[in-house]
């Protein structure tokens, strides 16, 4: 389905009430809401950002559906009904059969795309790898050598260098801060299957104390976020989410290990 940039489209922002169908994957869990609003012509998809890595790609196919409607002159309440008609719960994704519903804007729509369910926890803990025992004996060993010297990250020297280069500063993270962020990965925390771009950074509990799925999410989120972002594992060392992250990652394997907590 090819979109040409002069096509036809449909508004894709409304501050008008809404109506939108639920879109679902095999496993019958949200990935979005494809909603519309006839008033100020505008239709969309809405991503649930806790949904599952498929979401994005779904969404940009089930966009691309609504612009083939608009260029046949469809409202976009017609749009809605036509795919809601069409859906095949054996693809990747389909419209929930009777899932037509209304919210007062998009705002609050999108507001229940971030509500985060039983079904997503379950998904991310099913990516840790409860079997590969050195690894969690890794993560473990790893947290027990951290040191506040370690979470005290320190920077290089950034600036006009003696040869009249520039270099960027970057941070030092020490051998035993490096260790304990190559356990994460190792341990099956740092996941495609959370989509840390399209959520909030992660912090650390008033308490403390993060839910083994939420460990994930901020696993996730800490070591890709390096990647695009010098700093943010410093941050995360500094603040205390690291902690938090293993802590709550070591404490569910010795449950699951040990048969007090069923695996996902």
């Amino acid at each position: 389905m090819v979109n040409r940039a002069d096509a036809p489209r449909y508004r894709n922002t409304t501050d008008r009430p809404v109506h939108h169908l639920t879109v679902a994957n095999s496993r019958g869990e949200a990935m979005g809401y494809l909603w519309a609003n006839d008033e100020e012509d505008a239709a969309g998809w809405c991503l649930r950002p806790a949904g599952d890595a498929a979401s994005f790609a779904e969404g940009l196919e089930w966009s691309a559906k609504l612009n083939a409607a608009k260029a046949r002159g469809l409202v976009p309440t017609a749009a809605l009904a036509e795919l809601a008609r069409g859906t095949d719960p054996r693809r990747v994704s389909h419209v929930v059969p009777g899932s037509l519903s209304a919210a007062p804007s998009l705002a609050a729509l999108r507001e229940l795309a971030r509500v985060v369910t039983e079904a997503d926890d379950r998904r991310l803990l099913a990516q840790l790898d409860r079997e590969n025992a050195d690894a969690w004996r890794e993560l473990r060993e790893a947290l027990a050598a951290l040191t506040d010297e370690d979470r005290a990250v320190r920077w290089s020297e950034g600036g006009q260098q003696p040869d009249g280069t520039w270099r960027m500063s970057h941070p030092l993270h020490s051998e035993r801060l490096q260790r304990l962020v190559r356990a994460l990965p190792a341990v099956g925390a740092v996941t495609p299957a959370y989509l840390w771009q399209d959520n909030p950074p992660p912090a650390v509990p008033a308490d403390g104390r993060l839910g083994p799925a939420d460990a994930v999410r901020a696993a996730t989120a800490v070591v890709r976020g390096e990647r695009f972002s010098d700093g943010t594992i410093a941050q995360a060392a500094r603040s205390g989410l690291l902690d938090a992250v293993a802590e709550s990652l070591c404490a569910w394997y010795e449950a699951v290990a040990d048969g007090s907590q069923d695996d996902p």
